[in-house]
């Protein structure tokens, strides 16, 4: 019971703490906040219930289990091994305190200096095995030219073993949501074990076979990759530079301009230029007056221009215990003969008799007016029918107009090549009134989500250091815990920068853990000094004996964690591409945070002890020296 009540305080503390320091997480918006909301909840059920199991199903099994065991005096080889090495360690801290302290410090600026030159990201690349890539064509090319531009690539990678199967789609079916021309081709391609032993290379020959296609534009990822990256900006690519503008022409011009530019940035594959340009039409302009003497609207045109040239279910068919919807419209020839769409016969409403006076005989026609109607007549006579161009495609967003440059990062972080591109554009790329740029995808979502990280993990500091304020009853003690925060954060930057130096929000959130983790072992050893200052202990055994109480708790639930982590940091692969980055940020936060919370706090208490220790303890005189302890 006593054992229990001890630490009950300050495992209350840092369980709620701990709940503080992760809420954050919850605050991501997007595909960021449905990745990762998941993991928050599981790790706040999982803190809870660990909490409630050490306050009170630990000491009610203690309670039965233990009383008649008989337990040894003696603590076991390696917690004594523990101690006497840490003995030693926290005796030099005490004694060196000044360069304990002067080291701690110059790591702690060194890992904020070197934190901003990292590159970031949004996501980690994931590894999958499959891959959906596209080629676009020049908007106007037939589909037996997409076809053969398509066949080209299954050909060249059907015998290499590092691809285990080549699938192709060209064009879309009428009236599919997705709606593209037949100048897309789909070209699905699923890598093989061997492949995926060196995907980045397997890549890089895949973008090669494509290369030798003259005016094919590819892209190259995965299913996931894609589908988050239209869910981002609508693009099936990490970049996405979109222009606005009220005109067409005006716009491709710039989105030549600018595709001239990104053209130059080093890491950028993949790029395209959304292909907005004239095609050959069948242009269709109704005669309004026309059509209202015949007694015709608009709309009604619009259905049959609709129903012969798209389609149009009007009944279906059971066969075979299967239901077929019945589709009505011109054979494929008649949809693009233009004396066929200008000869479709177009029903006319009848025009009801005008009676006269009281009469209920109806007039003979043809009725006043030489209205004549209830017959058919061609579309010709009402629309004017032609050959014309125009634009094959005409994307909106926001209600305005725009043209999309698109690209993927290869070899680069992502936000060094955003940045690149966005210096060059806005030094190069002149823009007329009415005309601006955005910047989408995952530089937008990496943007966002760290913005959102940052705020918030300031406002969880403040609720920490009043929580924190509660728990200790001491302004000076809270500050010791709170120095714990910046010295995790270098065990963090450390592993990063041996694992390549991108940051991205997994990364984060790997950091936002590890702040949770270093507020909690503080937590523990400044509770366990007052509690030994409020005994009338002596200073310097107090601090010794507090932190030597404290080792095994730390040590293993450091050493715990670090297991847990381990098999992440050492075995990535498809499927821990998320909890992989977050798992190195956090195991290497733990060797740091532990390692420089034993020894540091000790330095600083040796330090500066006058000012740290409790204020309403009583004074004792060890070595001379008066402390209120």
């Amino acid at each position: 019971f006593d054992g229990s009540q001890e630490v009950r305080d300050s495992l209350i503390g840092a369980t709620v703490i701990g709940i503080v320091v992760f809420s954050p997480i919850f605050t991501l918006p997007g595909v960021e906040g449905r990745i990762f909301t998941p993991m928050g909840i599981t790790y706040l059920v999982v803190v809870v219930i660990s909490s409630l199991e050490s306050l009170l199903i630990s000491p009610a099994l203690c309670a039965i289990l233990l009383p008649n065991k008989k337990m040894s005096a003696e603590e076991p080889w390696l917690p004594r091994l523990c101690k006497k090495i840490y003995h030693f360690f926290i005796e030099l801290s005490m004694r060196y305190s000044a360069i304990i302290l002067t080291l701690a410090a110059a790591s702690m600026v060194a890992a904020l200096i070197i934190l901003p030159s990292f590159g970031r990201v949004f996501l980690p690349e994931f590894q999958e095995q499959t891959l959906v890539n596209t080629i676009l064509l020049y908007p106007g090319v037939s589909l037996e030219t997409t076809n053969s531009a398509a066949f080209a690539i299954e050909d060249a990678l059907k015998h290499d073993t590092r691809f285990g199967y080549v699938q192709v789609r060209s064009g879309r079916a009428p009236g599919d949501a997705d709606a593209a021309g037949v100048n897309l081709a789909h070209i699905d391609i699923g890598l093989s074990e061997e492949g995926m032993k060196n995907r980045p290379k397997t890549l890089e020959s895949l973008r090669q076979e494509f290369a030798k296609l003259p005016g094919v534009a590819p892209n190259i990822g995965g299913f996931i990759s894609h589908r988050m990256d239209e869910v981002l900006s609508g693009v099936r690519s990490q970049i996405a530079v979109k222009i606005f503008g009220p005109d067409l022409n005006q716009l491709r011009t710039i989105g030549a301009q600018v595709e001239a530019q990104m053209k130059t940035v080093e890491g950028i594959v993949d790029l395209q230029l959304e292909p907005q340009v004239p095609v050959q039409q069948i242009q269709i302009k109704f005669n309004r007056q026309a059509a209202g003497r015949y007694g015709l609207k608009i709309g009604e045109l619009s259905d049959i221009i609709e129903t012969a040239l798209n389609g149009k279910v009007v009944s279906q068919v059971l066969e075979v215990q299967q239901t077929f919807d019945l589709v009505v419209w011109l054979q494929p020839e008649a949809r693009n003969n233009l004396e066929t769409i200008q000869n479709l016969l177009v029903d006319t409403p009848p025009l009801s008799p005008p009676y006269k006076g009281g009469d209920e005989t109806p007039l003979s026609p043809p009725y006043k007016g030489g209205d004549e109607r209830g017959g058919k007549i061609p579309l010709a006579q009402v629309a004017t029918v032609k050959y014309g161009t125009g634009p094959n495609t005409i994307n909106r967003e926001n209600v305005s107009r725009l043209i999309v440059a698109a690209a993927n990062a290869k070899g680069r972080d992502l936000r060094s090549v955003v940045n690149e591109i966005q210096a060059k554009v806005k030094r190069e790329v002149q823009l007329p009134f009415g005309y601006f740029i955005q910047y989408g995808g995952q530089f937008e979502a990496e943007q966002r989500a760290s913005q959102n990280i940052m705020v918030f993990s300031a406002i969880a500091f403040l609720v920490i250091t009043v929580l924190m304020y509660l728990s200790v009853k001491s302004i000076p003690s809270t500050a010791m815990i709170m120095i714990n925060l910046p010295i995790g954060l270098v065990g963090g930057v450390i592993s990063v920068a041996l694992t390549g130096g991108i940051i991205s929000v997994a990364s984060l959130v790997g950091f936002v853990t590890l702040f949770g983790v270093a507020t909690r072992n503080g937590l523990l050893l400044v509770d366990n000094y007052n509690t030994k200052f409020s005994e009338g202990m002596p200073f310097k055994e107090a601090i010794i004996k507090g932190s030597m109480e404290r080792l095994n708790a730390i040590l293993m639930t450091a050493s715990t964690s670090a297991l847990g982590l381990a098999p992440l940091v050492l075995e990535g692969g498809p499927g821990k591409e998320i909890l992989q980055p977050l798992s190195v940020v956090v195991l290497g936060g733990l060797f740091t945070s532990t390692a420089l919370t034993l020894l540091v706090l000790p330095a600083l208490y040796a330090q500066f002890g006058n000012f740290l220790v409790t204020q309403q303890a009583q004074p004792v005189i060890e070595d001379g020296k008066v402390f209120k302890v």
